[in-house]
């Protein structure tokens, strides 16, 4: 199996707790990222919706009356640390704040990578009686992958037309049922204009870069130090996104940055905007990198 595009030399990008490729993926093509030795998927990764970049290259419109958000949470490495050995879980800080706001404001599902087993375990972990107000629990078997894929180590990308299309046929069905009628919250249509995928990996969101939320990998390491505040500075990013007309369209320019601070200091006030800015335009230049690879091919392999 061979690649038919490149990406700049270097290690993976852990700084987002992205996959990419790296250039030692040349000679090992298997490998999307052989350092961590996560296998191509069989299937040929598609390319990105040429619509879904028209949309999201249109000017941001700030709302006076914040919008209604479908926020889609990963669990491990994202939320929890689960431990290889005895698979105990450890929620990341911050936790419960963080799942108050979101249930308060938005419309909450789980999508994980992970067996059916281990995402009921990490929620019960750390969402409590939470789960019943989920409005979908997403685990490996959502992810429409060949049976021997299931098995392997192989990249999983969260395509959200697949959510769209499963919350339209259920809009479709409740509408049917119901003889015509629904509520206001069943009648928001879902498109990448209110839609937040929370994820510690930027290979899994890259087929809808701009909704993507890439946090930094809680690890072994930070679980033990216990002073991360990731889950702080989302919250506080999601807060401008509810305000958002087409949060796409805003999170092209502004994307969430892992090294922006959780307070101002205002003795350092120009210096923490000019490196809020660099790594929000860093980002930004990863991710249209990778999207004028993905507009050019299919990355088949």
């Amino acid at each position: 199996m061979t690649s038919d595009y490149s990406f700049r030399s270097g290690s993976p990008r852990d700084t987002y707790g992205s996959g990419w490729p790296t250039s030692s993926s040349k000679s090992h093509p298997i490998y999307y990222d052989e350092a961590r030795q996560i296998l191509y998927p069989s299937n040929p990764i598609r390319a990105i919706t040429p619509s879904y970049l028209i949309k999201a290259r249109e000017e941001p419109i700030t709302m006076i009356t914040p919008q209604k958000l479908l926020v889609i949470l990963d669990l491990n490495g994202t939320l929890f640390y689960r431990a290889r050995r005895n698979r105990a879980v450890t929620s990341r800080p911050y936790l419960t704040q963080f799942l108050d706001f979101l249930f308060n404001h938005c419309r909450v599902m789980v999508w994980s990578s992970a067996r059916p087993h281990s995402v009921e375990n990490m929620l019960s972990s750390g969402f409590g009686a939470r789960v019943s107000k989920l409005d979908r629990i997403w685990n490996r078997e959502h992810f429409q992958l060949p049976e021997n894929d299931y098995i392997r180590n192989v990249l999983t990308i969260k395509d959200l037309e697949f959510v769209w299309d499963d919350i339209a046929r259920d809009k479709s069905d409740t509408v049917h049922a119901s003889g015509g009628g629904n509520s206001n919250e069943e009648s928001i249509e879902f498109d990448q204009t209110n839609t937040i995928l929370i994820d510690d990996s930027t290979a899994k969101i890259q087929l809808q870069p701009y909704n993507g939320v890439a946090l930094r990998d809680f690890d072994e390491e930070l679980a033990k130090v216990g002073t991360d505040n990731e889950l702080l500075k989302v919250k506080k990013y999601l807060e401008k996104l509810i305000y958002q007309a087409n949060v796409s369209a805003y999170m092209r320019l502004h994307p969430f940055s892992s090294r922006t601070p959780l307070s101002p200091d205002p003795a350092r006030g120009p210096v923490e905007a000019e490196t809020t800015r660099r790594a929000e335009d860093e980002l930004a230049d990863e991710l249209n990198d990778l999207t004028r690879h993905l507009e050019r091919n299919s990355m088949a392999v």
